[in-house]
């Protein structure tokens, strides 16, 4: 066969695609494109800061210590955003949890509980020293007392357009700055979103609050 017979059969075969199944087609490529995939990055080349304080409804973080995940001054952040009457939760590990001796070998992070105390007692400052009563409001810190596999920051779960969430899995050995970080968009993956959204909301309603009191840190 020539090349001007491909070319006309080629052509031939396009003429005769119905406007139905040219709309066909185009819904199965759409399902096949790169939009419904989640993005994975180094942790360098994750844009935290930007992504937390464009937080528009609400922020939920879940992690061993706040100094592990942020590279900034997060209290003077966090603060700022409670400004714009923004919600956060803060789902960190019990400082005096049993299990905080494997956690430092799972997530390689050999400081941990002087890294936890830390968190905690400037979080805790923060509380007493620099918020409103309404920002005090919208600031909830709970404790948990498992194993968490991963480090998680959840945006505006319930806004469509701008929910959005980063996966940190502690892979053993591996520490922190060479992880894999997985960001997921709430409007190209929902059902994983909404799977990793419902994993914290279990753990936080099984989590008790921490008291921020002096003698405890």
């Amino acid at each position: 066969m020539t090349i001007e017979n491909i070319i006309q059969k080629s052509s031939d075969i396009s003429s005769s695609i119905t406007p139905f199944m040219a709309t066909k087609i185009k819904e199965i490529l759409k399902k096949e494109n790169k939009d419904d995939t989640i993005d994975v990055y180094s942790k360098e080349n994750v844009k935290i800061f930007d992504i937390i304080v464009n937080s528009r409804r609400e922020l939920c973080i879940a992690c061993v210590s706040l100094d592990q995940i942020f590279s900034f001054n997060y209290i003077e952040v966090l603060k700022s955003i409670l400004k714009n009457n923004i919600k956060i939760k803060i789902l960190l590990c019990d400082p005096h949890s049993d299990m905080l001796n494997h956690i430092k070998y799972l997530s390689v992070f050999p400081n941990i509980h002087e890294s936890l105390t830390s968190c905690l007692s400037k979080l805790c400052n923060m509380k007493i020293v620099s918020l409103s009563t309404k920002e005090l409001s919208n600031i909830e810190i709970r404790i948990y007392k498992t194993i968490l596999p991963h480090n998680i920051i959840i945006r505006d779960r319930d806004i469509h357009g701008s929910g959005l969430i980063l996966v940190e899995p502690y892979l053993f050995g591996i520490n922190s700055q060479n992880r894999k970080i997985y960001q997921i968009y709430k409007r190209k993956n929902q059902e994983i979103f909404d799977l990793h959204f419902k994993s914290f909301l279990k753990l936080w309603e099984t989590s008790p609050e921490y008291s921020c009191e002096w003698e405890e840190l």
